[in-house]
């Protein structure tokens, strides 16, 4: 992975207004880049597992699945229910023997549903959990290796998918990975750090009447889908608002630092689009369902995620387009601002040609210059100068190129 903070600043070799513009964009650009890169995503990144070229694929090549985790680095919930029930259980301190007890407990009579979430990853976690389940270990190997393309993909008897969910915190996009495991009667999901986001879930899940508790682990996957989804929406809405405002900004006084909270607005964006393209191919594939693991309201209702993730694909290319405009907007005014510079001091120096063409003849070495003898002459002078003056401003403003 490119180190950006060593990167060098991009430079150009245009020159003029245009050269100018693009070097402080290439600064600006640099500087953003490392600015509104949010700390708990750079966190994230140094978290990566690095993959050696020709390295086995799965968990076989994680060293770390055999050393457990610190305590507090990983959370573990699991909730079960039915029509009439619902229990769950939380495990915060997590060491060898609370996982080792949290495995071996087993759901009860009552319950046809289990939800085990994961908060955080750790290859110890996941390896235990893949054993236990029997997880196949490629999907097992994706749910480590952050960032993943958000993606659907069937192994023997369960469904496994992966994608990203989105926030705005401190007005900075952060992306957060959740991948699931979908098995008969059982929901495995992973998100990648601490705080659960799947709080309004299980709000849902507490109420006796919701509609989760009557169906099975593969409605609960669309339940939790949809709330990645809808998750864009106020990311957007808040980017829209950020580009409306910005619009008038520039009208009013364009400046580079403008510029480049637009170009960092665009970078928002083009994350967004990175995500949602994908995850509308995710929940198209999760649509035909070829080995029937989803019941056919699960179906119906996956019909309307994938109309969100239409919507927002269609909102997000809107706004690139306004972005880009933006850019135009901004590239105008400054264009504008110095014509009217240019014609201010066009105007300037019109006014004194004449000025400066008398007082060239008038400060001739001529003996014989008929107005030097005369005793008004250097008043008849200003006199003079000041009606030309008066008349350019007249014959300008007439043209219109004043006021």
């Amino acid at each position: 992975m490119t180190d950006r903070d060593s990167a060098p600043p991009p430079t150009t070799s245009s020159s003029g207004l245009g050269g100018v513009v693009n070097a402080t964009v290439g600064r600006l650009g640099h500087r953003l880049g490392k600015a509104f890169l949010h700390p708990r995503r750079r966190a994230a990144d140094t978290r990566r597992v690095d993959r050696t070229p020709g390295a086995s694929a799965g968990m076989d090549s994680q060293d770390e699945r055999h050393e457990p985790p610190p305590l507090g680095a990983v959370r573990l919930r699991c909730t079960d229910y039915g029509p009439d029930r619902i229990h769950d259980l939380l495990v915060e301190d997590l060491d060898v023997a609370a996982l080792d007890a949290f495995l071996e407990a087993q759901p009860p009579e009552d319950c046809s549903v289990r939800w085990i979430d994961v908060e955080g990853l750790h290859p110890y976690v996941v390896e235990r959990l893949r054993v236990t389940f029997g997880l196949h270990t490629l999907a097992a190997e994706d749910v480590l290796h952050v960032p993943q393309r958000p993606k659907a993909g069937d192994y023997d008897d369960q469904l496994f998918a992966v994608t990203d969910l989105m926030s705005l915190e401190d007005g900075m996009l952060v992306t957060e990975q959740m991948s699931f495991f979908l098995l008969p009667g059982l929901l495995i999901s992973f998100q990648e750090w601490p705080p659960d986001a799947w709080a309004p879930i299980r709000a849902r899940l507490a109420r006796p009447d919701a509609r989760l508790r009557a169906h099975g682990a593969d409605y609960l996957l669309y339940a939790l889908l949809d709330a990645v989804v809808d998750h864009a929406f106020p990311v957007l809405e808040r980017l829209g608002d950020r580009l409306e405002s910005l619009e008038l900004d520039l009208l009013e006084a364009p400046s580079p630092e403008l510029l480049g909270e637009v170009h960092a607005i665009k970078r928002d964006l083009l994350a967004v689009r990175r995500v949602m393209w994908p995850t509308r191919q995710l929940v198209d594939v999760l649509r035909r369902d070829e080995h029937g693991r989803l019941s056919e309201d699960t179906l119906t209702y996956l019909r309307d995620v994938y109309e969100h993730n239409i919507q927002i694909i269609d909102i997000v290319e809107t706004y690139r387009e306004l972005a880009s405009g933006l850019t135009d907007l901004y590239m105008s005014a400054l264009s504008n601002r110095m014509n009217e510079i240019m014609k201010v001091l066009t105007i300037i120096a019109t006014m004194f040609i004449p000025i400066t063409f008398l007082a060239g003849v008038y400060g001739m070495n001529f003996r014989v210059l008929p107005e030097l003898g005369w005793r008004y002459g250097y008043a008849g002078f200003w006199v003079v100068c000041a009606l030309v003056v008066a008349g350019l401003l007249v014959f300008f403003r007439r043209r219109g190129w004043l006021g």
